[in-house]
């Protein structure tokens, strides 16, 4: 009994004088993109390594949440992993301690760069459409964590010929907290320009965010009709300029408080072409709140480690919408939109529903609903079964809107463009067997699919809408030395039940993620997009 009661005390006073113990040395330790201890270690190597700039030091010590001297805190050692990870600077992020004696630990922050520099061949083929062009992707320029993209596509979709793409993304403008991005996408029928300026939440201790957001935009957009073999030109010049502040409180969950005024100007060549809360200004407030906690996942999306989020996410939306001139119209808005996730090890699932109404005294108008849902199932280490399913619907949606089922919107097989309406349900379910083989940096995994969608207008109900199916397999290329999606090469062979004929998709991209995030969103009015491009 005596020896067993100085167990215990022994024990007690190990865990105390570790809840006790600090940090006396931070170490960082860079690993080149390709490492001879590591099994793609190759003859041209240390080439190209040479042509990679490794991340500066000051990348990863401006995302430490923790400082020489304080407490050993594995949460915010966790914490710091997946921010590091969401840099996509990185295909390995490891924080591990050794210690000095009782009192005090070295802390070292292990990481590997992944390769930055994507000069690419961009060739996409699906659903009629045959695209062809050259694109130059550093996401890591000079090591700065610095991404600078330029782009030429040739696409043959409505004849658009070729598109010119510009980015520059920087996650922090000279070490403050202070986010830039912008972007310009050209071709003869429109061009789009972004310009945004954010101090986002970046950890879970942070209690202020904001941001300032100019969009312009001009040219043409595309009304499809299934009628009409060519679609018509519908067009417009807009201007909408935004700014947002957010405030957040840690209890139990994290609950945030935010405020966003926006501006919007347009111009359309026609009234009929006019869209909800075209030239409106918008006042929205918003209570949220977001719970998380994470788990580390491999073999789902492709062979990276990657942060599975579980929790839920909660908002309401109170807002007042005002006329700018003559053309807009007047209303008080409504909308809420709620989030869920659960995971028991093997089986993953997600649920959201969201939304929204504007009111003229007692009169609804605007109103629209939303659900999304993912789930997937692990079998073992290599086979897991994966679906989503979304479904959106309006109610006296007076002005027009446009949704697009086609190969693009996830019903592989199915012609560009040829399906549109107001309202949509896509689901698609995959089989993805991804076993161990590897060639040098590439993993090869397969699929077995089936997708099924509708889309119909307010004046149709759901249960007279025809709902098409395509079912098929395919291939994917995965690049373990970048964490990008679109280094997933995709190639499936879809057969169109409607038609009764075979087709091909081949493209850069996962079609869908196996799970979604539970994260601070931003006041918006629900169901306001058109899918027009």
């Amino acid at each position: 009994m005596k020896k067993i009661f100085i167990l215990i005390i022994y024990l007690l006073s190990i865990n105390s004088s570790f809840s006790e113990s600090r940090i006396r040395n931070i170490v960082i330790v860079k690993h080149d993109v390709f490492d001879s201890t590591d099994g793609d270690w190759f003859f041209a190597a240390n080439l190209a390594n040479f042509f990679h700039t490794t991340s500066k030091d000051y990348i990863i010590k401006d995302e430490l949440l923790f400082e020489l001297e304080d407490y050993i805190d594995e949460d915010k050692f966790d914490e710091t992993e997946r921010n590091l990870r969401k840099l996509n600077l990185f295909t390995k992020v490891q924080i591990t301690i050794d210690s000095i004696d009782n009192l005090y630990y070295d802390v070292i922050v292990k990481t590997k760069d992944k390769w930055s520099l994507q000069p690419a061949v961009l060739y996409g083929s699906g659903g009629g459409k045959n695209n062809l062009g050259l694109r130059i992707a550093e996401s890591n320029f000079i090591g700065s964590g610095t991404e600078i993209s330029i782009e030429g596509l040739n696409r043959t979709e409505n004849n658009i010929g070729l598109q010119a793409v510009a980015i520059i993304n920087k996650e922090r403008i000279f070490r403050t907290p202070i986010s830039l991005n912008l972007a310009v996408v050209s071709n003869k029928y429109r061009t789009d320009q972004f310009l945004k300026l954010l101090s986002p939440y970046r950890t879970y201790a942070n209690t202020l965010a904001y941001g300032f957001e100019i969009k312009n935009s001009f040219g043409n957009d595309f009304l499809y009709n299934r009628n009409l073999d060519t679609a018509l030109l519908l067009p417009f010049e807009q201007k909408t300029i935004s700014a947002w502040w957010s405030n957040a409180w840690l209890k139990a969950d994290k609950v945030f408080f935010t405020t966003m005024i926006e501006y919007d100007n347009v111009t359309r060549s026609k009234p009929e072409y006019r869209r909800a809360f075209d030239n409106s200004g918008k006042l929205l407030f918003q209570f949220s709140s977001v719970t998380n906690n994470y788990t580390k996942i491999t073999k789902l999306n492709n062979y990276l480690d990657e942060d599975i989020p579980l929790g839920g996410y909660g908002s309401a939306i109170l807002g007042k919408i005002f006329p700018i001139g003559s053309r807009g119209e007047s209303y008080y808005y409504t909308g809420a939109q709620g989030e869920q996730s659960y995971y028991t090890g093997n089986l993953y699932l997600f649920a959201e529903v969201a939304a929204g109404s504007c009111f003229a005294q007692s009169e609804g108008k605007y109103t629209y609903q939303e659900f999304n849902g993912k789930m997937f199932y692990k079998f073992n280490e290599d086979l897991v079964f994966v679906s989503r399913l979304k479904q959106q619907t309006t109610w006296n949606w007076g002005a027009l809107r446009q949704l697009i089922l086609d190969n693009d919107a996830g019903l592989r097989g199915y012609k560009l463009n040829s399906l549109s309406g107001e309202n949509r349900i896509i689901a698609n379910m995959e089989l993805r067997f991804l076993p161990e083989y590897s060639w040098w940096i590439f993993n090869f995994s397969s699929v077995a699919f089936w997708d099924v969608g509708t889309v119909w207008n307010q004046s149709i109900k759901l249960g007279n809408s025809q709902f098409h199916h395509s079912a098929g397999i395919g291939f994917r290329l995965h690049n373990n030395k970048s964490t990008k999606e679109s280094n997933t090469l995709r190639f499936d062979i879809a057969y169109n039940f409607d038609e009764k004929k075979i087709g091909f998709v081949f493209t850069s991209d996962q079609l869908f993620s196996a799970f979604s995030k539970h994260e601070f969103k931003l006041p918006k009015l629900f169901g306001s997009e058109f899918e027009g491009d």
